[in-house]
């Protein structure tokens, strides 16, 4: 049941947030192209930004996301397919993947470190690792205590860490280059963005 509710929970939170990151996410996925792995899949909030011409492959725990991000791929006729299981443990061979996409995913995933050793398993070499996610306020600000305060109850109620440092753990994941770009989205508590890429 918490795993149904979580899929409608991110399907009708998603256009919401998509109004404040549309020209983001605009931007990062413009140029997709061929096949493409989205880790932590949800319930297929970027259909709208992706190119027809690409072949997507879906990575998510929750099952019930599948409802959701096929019969949004069909609607827009982007080739799909559904894989249950973790971003730590993606059932893929090596080098299987040009592009990996993941958009607020490090923030649910029980072991970030290990989902990004993944992703760089999975990744062809020179392959792009796309990225969009929030991110811990700067040390020693407001935000940054709010965020420690209220870090229990978004563990809790959104399966969310809303004080990881990621553009740390990008930049210590092995990639080859790493490019980012910190910004504000107008959200309480978890407004501090990155996005960018990275190159195996």
């Amino acid at each position: 049941m918490l795993a149904r509710l979580h899929a409608l929970f991110l399907h009708r939170f998603s256009p919401r947030y998509n109004r404040l990151a549309q020209a983001r996410k605009h931007q990062l996925f413009a140029h997709l192209s061929g096949p493409v792995l989205e880790v932590a899949a949800g319930s297929g909030a970027n259909f709208d930004y992706f190119p027809p011409a690409i072949e997507w492959t879906g990575a998510d725990p929750n099952p019930f996301g599948a409802r959701y991000c096929l019969p949004a791929a069909e609607a827009r006729h982007i080739p799909a397919r559904w894989t249950t299981a973790p971003a730590e443990r993606l059932p893929f061979p090596d080098h299987s993947f040009p592009t990996v996409i993941a958009t607020l995913a490090l923030c649910s995933i029980h072991d970030p470190a290990a989902a990004l050793a993944e992703i760089r398993r999975v990744l062809q070499p020179g392959g792009t690792y796309l990225f969009l996610e929030h991110v811990a306020a700067p040390p020693d600000t407001p935000t940054r205590r709010r965020q420690r305060l209220l870090h229990p109850l978004f563990r809790c109620c959104f399966r969310c860490n809303p004080t990881l440092d990621t553009a740390t753990l990008l930049r210590h994941a092995g990639f080859a280059s790493v490019e980012l770009e910190h910004f504000h989205l107008p959200i309480p508590i978890v407004g501090p963005h990155i996005a960018g890429r990275a190159v195996r």
